[in-house]
């Protein structure tokens, strides 16, 4: 079957299903069994696909049919204009976390050699990007997945920052260090238990919950973080925190009740909502 025709097959199979980008997710799909880009389907569309190509990419859509993410389908997820891997038990880059990131950048573009831990780091999206943006940075990058840790590490050499970005194995309600840090950030779990449960298919039943599950409310991660980031901290140390849609204004409010920041406060993603809360360490 040609290229074209293979793309329409599976933009049916997909949309039937409820994909609602069903026609990108089967580009990506077909240009990952390829190895090419996007480009090559228009310019190729009439080329005779082989068996193989056939064969391996009506697997994937399959798959996507089920709901499973394209990310895992492919093993990777563009982050900051890098590539990152990613699996099965492994919390796919998300955009909205790149406000974060970027906000840490800016903070910090001007500083000598800036010390950030990352917790709950998951695929090492936030680490690695900012090891990669901030040259003189050395960050610590810590989560209780073993799996999590082996991924993290991963990109950070796929990513060539593996000299400045040390991994570890740790649970965040332990974590303890000898030496205070410029910055610590995390996007840590923040959904309530009884919503992951109604989550869209894609992450409910395929993403890891031990990195969606914040707890009853949510917030369970945000109040040890609070108080914990006091202790790792530098005298004006920052703490900056990937937050839900409508949980800024709770967690803010926890980092005041520590009376420990001279300054708390928001910043928007590019959809308008307050993304991440910070706070200047007294």
């Amino acid at each position: 079957m040609v290229i074209g025709n293979l793309l329409k097959e599976a933009t049916a199979v997909l949309s039937a299903a409820g994909i609602e980008s069903a026609r990108l997710d089967s580009e990506v799909l077909l240009s990952h069994v390829l190895k090419k880009d996007r480009l090559y389907l228009v310019m190729h569309r009439n080329d005779e696909a082989d068996e193989t190509v056939e064969a391996a990419f009506r697997e994937l859509v399959a798959r996507r049919e089920k709901s499973e993410p394209v990310a895992y389908l492919t093993g990777s997820r563009e982050f900051m204009s890098l590539e990152f891997s990613v699996c099965p038990g492994v919390l796919i880059p998300r955009p909205d976390t790149e406000t974060l990131v970027e906000f840490v950048i800016e903070k910090f573009s001007e500083r000598e050699n800036p010390s950030i831990l990352d917790l709950c780091t998951g695929s090492g999206a936030i680490a690695v990007s900012l090891a990669h943006y901030l040259p003189n940075s050395r960050v610590t990058a810590a989560d209780i997945s073993d799996l999590c840790v082996t991924v993290a590490g991963e990109n950070a050499e796929k990513n060539g920052v593996s000299d400045r970005v040390t991994v570890l194995q740790q649970d965040v309600f332990a974590y303890e260090s000898e030496e205070p840090f410029d910055c610590v950030v995390s996007n840590p779990p923040y959904i309530p238990s009884e919503v992951v449960y109604t989550l869209e298919k894609d992450v409910k039943d395929y993403e890891p919950h031990l990195a969606l599950d914040g707890g009853e409310d949510g917030y369970t991660f945000y109040r040890y973080l609070s108080t914990k980031a006091v202790q790792l901290l530098k005298s004006g140390g920052l703490l900056v925190l990937e937050v839900g849609h409508d949980q800024a204004e709770t967690v803010a409010g926890f980092l005041r009740e520590t009376n420990a920041y001279k300054t708390v406060g928001t910043k928007q993603d590019l959809a308008g909502i307050n993304r991440v809360v910070y706070g200047i360490k007294n």
